[in-house]
């Protein structure tokens, strides 16, 4: 019957709890106190350049920011002078390895003699990540000048970055010893690096920099003699007082009088450097983003960065009001998150989320989880969230490839039942057999794979009468009050199972053998 058909899909649908709800959805409209505020940041969006778009972004309405400081931390995301293809280029000339030196050392002079060139030191040596390619340039430079401070700091950078990324971001109780013990070999290797590089150029401050955060995940001894010798160098330096504030967190041993005092000593900086406004609310905000549940305490975030642009504050304040469901609120605070850190990956997944469901605006979600993938391709957070964006947009066989690939990582089960449900609408295609037998063997306690797995078999016959009955009664056993189930349980006992009772005492194969009545 048709109507049997519909109201199968009609559960279908119903089971899948996806937040393509947002199909009928026209996108919110921000109210007047937002209105100016997202159409600069739209428009400001349209801007590549990291450095130039976090320029032309509005500065969030009703900050105590210091004057500079929202420029200064702007600086920070300029390209680097050199990228890896140009210094491999340099390494493989005649004369480019005395260019190359050249050229380090005219910016670590420009570091600390022009305003405007403060930090790209830091910034130059961002190539020589974890990656193999870094580490061979890295090498090769090395290998030519052995006696050079910057080649030294280069292959301690890979190191110590490949040692970063073996240790994550998860807490140390769900890091594998295996992780720890590639961290721990990596971090080994970059340690004599960057003290020889300190010894032929003390003014190098890079080097103590990355060399305090070894030690921070590893010796405090080694801490604290990198943060001594970053202080009597540059004293100054954003990157400096960051490390100074990190190290002093609770959560790194420190205190909270510590973490004040080490946000005091940035603010009595500022005027020498304005970069260093932006790390102001770090104190005030420290306590609000450990916590369990950012809701509640997304005021005290909002208030610890309206006294200085920290990106992973605005992240948190972001995540709060996203619990507490004020649209333009996360909007507006996750959209200052991915101008600050426009790196990180999670910060332009959880904007997407607040654009796909609260505001609605499927190519604004889409895009800013383009920007989180070109990042982590192969998140799989990220690919769940682009597949939920496509389905909205062209519906679940477009969607498909992308919930696939998101089935890799720990979205599985979530990916899977979105996976299977794209071989069941918005026509029934034959791989939903195996896909939903393969739904329920892996994840058997999901009552929404039994719903899906029960009613295909009941409305499309593919398997034994038998089977059929067995999923139902496994759905019937786990159902619960929702109106999914309960209208699930409805059409089942109703129609579709003494249908298949009825194909089965005719020796037949199931209520309609997928062709209707």
């Amino acid at each position: 019957m048709i109507r049997t058909r519909n109201a199968f899909m009609g559960m279908v649908i119903g089971c899948a709890l996806i937040a393509s709800q947002a199909h009928a959805a026209e996108p919110a409209t921000p109210p007047a106190e937002w209105a100016d505020y997202v159409a600069q940041v739209r428009k400001a969006e349209a801007i590549q350049d990291d450095e130039a778009r976090c320029l032309a972004y509005p500065d969030l309405p009703g900050n105590q920011w210091r004057p500079g400081a929202a420029k200064g931390r702007c600086s920070i995301l300029r390209k680097p002078a050199l990228s890896l293809d140009e210094i491999d280029a340099l390494l493989a000339s005649p004369d480019g390895l005395a260019e190359l030196e050249r050229r380090f050392a005219a910016l670590l002079d420009a570091h600390y003699q022009q305003a405007e060139q403060r930090e790209q030191i830091f910034n130059a040596f961002e190539v020589f990540n974890e990656s193999e390619r870094a580490g061979k340039v890295a090498e090769r430079w090395l290998k030519a000048a052995p006696k050079s401070a910057f080649a030294n700091t280069a292959v301690g950078a890979h190191y110590s970055e490949a040692g970063w990324k073996a240790r994550g971001t998860r807490w140390a109780s769900e890091t594998p010893d295996d992780n720890f013990k590639r961290m721990t070999e990596n971090f080994g290797r970059s340690v004599p690096l960057y003290l020889e590089a300190l010894k032929i150029e003390p003014r190098l401050s890079v080097a103590c920099y990355r060399l305090a955060g070894v030690g921070r995940n590893s010796s405090d001894a080694l801490q604290q003699f990198a943060l001594a010798r970053c202080t009597k160098a540059d004293p100054d330096s954003y990157f400096v007082a960051l490390e100074r504030i990190d190290g002093a967190e609770p959560r790194w041993g420190g205190s909270d009088e510590q973490l004040r005092s080490a946000v005091a000593y940035a603010a009595a900086r500022t005027e020498r450097n304005p970069a260093l406004g932006a790390l102001l609310g770090e104190a005030a905000g420290y306590r609000p983003k450990m916590a369990d549940d950012l809701g509640p305490v997304a005021d005290d975030l909002a208030a610890a960065v309206r006294m200085g642009p920290s990106g992973s504050l605005f992240h948190s304040a972001g995540l709060g009001y996203r619990k507490k469901r004020q649209t333009w609120e996360a909007y507006a605070f996750l959209s200052q998150a991915v101008r600050f850190r426009p790196g990180d990956g999670d910060f332009w997944y959880s904007r997407s989320l607040v654009l796909s469901d609260m505001v609605h605006d499927v190519a604004g979600a889409r895009s800013d989880i383009q920007r989180a993938l070109a990042l982590e391709p192969e998140n799989d957070s990220y690919l769940y969230q682009l597949g939920r964006i496509v389905n909205q947009a062209e519906g679940y066989v477009a969607a498909r490839p992308y919930f696939k690939r998101a089935m890799k990582g720990e979205s599985r089960e979530e990916a899977m039942q979105q996976y299977c449900l794209s071989f069941l609408m918005p026509q029934v295609e034959k791989q939903a057999d195996a896909c939903t037998r393969e739904w329920v063997t892996e994840f058997p306690g999901s009552v929404g794979a039994w719903r899906t797995r029960a009613l295909y078999l009941l409305r499309f016959g593919t398997t034994t009468p038998e089977e059929a009955l067995q999923a139902f009664a496994q759905f019937e056993r786990m159902a619960d009050g929702t109106a999914n189930d309960q209208a699930a349980l409805k059409l089942m006992r109703e129609e579709l199972v003494p249908a298949v009772k009825a194909a089965q005492a005719k020796g037949g194969k199931g209520a309609t053998n997928g062709k209707g009545k």
